[in-house]
């Protein structure tokens, strides 16, 4: 085996030992990434109620396995542990388990954890190899740490809704939980960080005398993600305008525009972008003069005379004919797909979209995101089927130490939480 096939054959995060304290989105996210990147994810959930990811669900059959939609899209690769942690035989095993990880990520509100017995400070000066990474809507500090924060909250208090403003000005939510999984992104990127510069320092030889603690702010996230709308009122002290449809450069020819079929994003930023655009449209058979006349409204940037120009334009073809007449003619266009079928258009690139059999619930196959990313030596692992609540309580509970008769007490007085197939014996 050469050493390509060797480093192929080894995920970058193999070894890595992830506990998962974390619900909902953001902090879910975040350890997927780590997951599919090899690492080993052990989510800690609550023993007498699921995450309300788990029991947002449309289908009824995956109800009954408490397998939410968003959920199976994040919590494949991982292993899931159901416990009371404020039971004194639990708490001290999990004591042990986050001891013998690498990195502990939570996202409670600040000082809760502290209230369970684990507050992290004391985590990383107890444990100097350990990495806890705290995700938080506003931070560990200042004057609004402790706010309850969603992604819908912190699109307002960052501006971004402002900055997608329609038409009239009203701000309006971007429709996916954008900051969420932006904010999940950060996270994993602030955690390979450490994890790689832990590797150094043991490279080097020195010795650590305390961990690392990552405070990761979801409004932080959201201020460095928008920067480009606040980017003029920074520099130059000038506010800028912007609607949801208006594209940065102001060009007339950027936006979403209706076809005979369907919408389509058009993005012209530049002078040689519209250059490609008129000499498209010459392809397409309109006539000079008015080529001519398209060219002159854009040299004035009068965008309401470019969009009246479009209209009767593009209502002749379909949404998914234009974006291909304008791919020959290297203008860059797309149709505004719907989120179903932007998902069946590239679910069968099984490279990046990894599929899983849902085989602890009713068997079928999906296709759930992969690393976003390609790699000639990276060979990634296949993943195991998103867990069912507790399924793998028994085994992780055992790793840190807790014995059978710890275990069945555990069981008995319902500390522990373990999903047990039909028919088989309920013992530990």
């Amino acid at each position: 085996m050469n050493q390509d096939i060797q480093a192929a054959a080894r995920p970058p995060l193999a070894g890595v030992r992830i506990v998962d304290w974390t619900h909902i989105l953001a902090g879910p996210y975040a350890t997927y990434i780590l997951a599919v990147l090899g690492a080993e994810v052990i989510r800690i959930e609550r023993h007498d109620e699921c995450d309300i990811i788990r029991s947002t669900v449309q289908d009824p059959k995956l109800a009954a396995f408490e397998l939410g939609e968003g959920f199976v899209m994040q919590a494949a690769g991982k292993k899931s542990i159901a416990v009371d942690a404020r039971d004194p035989e639990v708490r001290a095993a999990l004591g042990r388990l986050i001891a013998s990880a690498d990195v502990l990520v939570e996202n409670f509100r600040p000082g809760k954890l502290a209230s369970l017995g684990f507050d992290p400070q004391e985590l990383v000066e107890r444990h100097p190899e350990l990495i806890v990474c705290s995700i938080t809507g506003y931070g560990q500090t200042g004057e609004r740490a402790g706010r309850r924060a969603y992604d819908h909250v912190i699109q307002a208090a960052s501006g971004l809704m402002a900055a997608n403003a329609d038409a009239q000005g009203r701000p309006q939510r971007i429709g996916l939980p954008i900051i969420d999984y932006a904010t999940g992104t950060q996270a994993a990127l602030g955690i390979i960080a450490a994890l790689h510069r832990r590797a150094r320092d043991r490279l080097d030889g020195q010795v650590r005398r305390r961990g690392e603690w990552l405070d990761v702010a979801m409004h932080e996230v959201a201020l460095t993600l928008s920067a480009q709308t606040f980017a003029s009122h920074a520099v130059s002290g000038i506010a800028r305008k912007a609607t949801r449809s208006t594209a940065f450069s102001g060009n007339p020819l950027s936006g979403t525009f209706e076809t005979a079929k369907g919408y389509l994003a058009i993005v012209c930023n530049s002078e040689a972008q519209n250059s490609a655009f008129l000499r498209a449209m010459r392809a397409d058979g309109v006539e000079a003069p008015e080529v001519e006349r398209l060219a002159h409204l854009l040299r004035d940037r009068a965008v309401e005379d470019v969009h009246a120009w479009l209209a009767p334009v593009l209502a002749r073809r379909e949404a998914v004919q234009w974006e291909a007449f304008f791919r020959v003619h290297e203008v860059p266009a797309a149709e505004a797909l719907s989120p179903a079928a932007a998902y069946e258009a590239v679910k069968n690139d099984r490279a990046r979209w990894p599929e899983v059999e849902l085989a602890n619930a009713d068997g079928r196959k999906v296709c759930v995101p992969g690393a976003g990313f390609d790699s000639s030596l990276t060979l990634l692992p296949p993943l195991t089927a998103p867990p069912l609540r507790g399924e793998h309580t028994l085994e992780v509970l055992r790793g840190a130490g807790m014995d059978a008769r710890t275990l069945e007490s555990a069981l008995a007085r319902g500390a522990i939480r373990h999903p047990w197939p039909a028919g088989e014996r309920k013992t530990a």
